[in-house]
């Protein structure tokens, strides 16, 4: 699930680069085994979701919430530089990624589940109701999800003050688009839809709230387009 927070995803019109060049964004497809870029793709992605709504209403002490977010967003990356795709930003170092799926490879099967116990478990020895109220969560959203055949942004989010966002989210309409398929999207932060409809996202559910008490969850959808039209996004090198 996108559990967007002020630190997931900067919209920016631009990014910064150096003059000398040295510290141009640059964005990569992470593919390979790597146990040291998981752990770093990880833990910039547990930062960036720490003040999330969703994430503070399942694990509402910091310490556990930062531990078991870190692990949390490892088991995620190992399922998804396999079967989805896994778009990190650096610029010397990682400051910020996407994952997303094709539907058909998202939800995971209960054999790519059953790989991630050991993680699941640390979560659940760590903050054992807090893993249960995110699975509560995760599947009222699988109910939601579109039968029609997409991309599923599951996350994105940087280090703040990076501006990553727009690039990331740049990366995945292009993709999309030349595949001619569409792209679906949750988020537990209000004023995002509005962000998100600068990229042609339109809202598909409204307010829906997965755990009792919970925060409202927005779900949003955007369709291919033959052309994205001129972006303002250009100071970062595709690799």
């Amino acid at each position: 699930m996108l559990m967007a927070a002020r630190r997931a995803i900067a919209l920016a019109p631009a990014l910064l680069e150096s003059e000398a060049g040295e510290d141009r964004l640059r964005l990569r497809r992470l593919s390979g085994p790597s146990t040291a870029e998981l752990r770093e793709t990880a833990a910039v992605l547990a930062h960036a979701f720490d003040d999330g709504p969703l994430a503070r209403a399942a694990l509402p002490h910091p310490a556990a919430r930062s531990k078991s977010l870190r692990t949390l967003f490892g088991a995620a990356l190992k399922d998804a530089v396999r079967f989805g795709r896994v778009e990190i930003a650096y610029n010397g170092k990682i400051v910020g990624a996407a994952v997303w799926y094709r539907s058909d490879r998202y939800p995971m099967p209960l054999a790519r589940l059953l790989r991630l116990v050991p993680d699941y478990a640390r979560v659940a020895l760590t903050c054992p109701g807090g893993l249960f109220a995110l699975w509560r969560a995760q599947r009222v959203l699988h109910r939601l999800l579109p039968k029609e055949p997409h991309c599923h942004l599951v996350f994105v989010g940087g280090r703040q003050g990076e501006q990553v966002g727009g690039a990331l989210m740049q990366r995945l309409l292009e993709d999309a688009d030349a595949e001619g398929l569409p792209i679906y999207l949750e988020t537990q932060v209000s004023r995002l839809t509005e962000l998100y409809g600068r990229f042609g996202f339109k809202v598909l559910t409204e307010g829906i709230e997965t755990l009792p008490g919970g925060p409202a969850t927005w779900t949003m959808w955007r369709e291919p387009r033959a052309r994205w039209g001129a972006s303002p996004i250009r100071s970062y090198r595709r690799n």
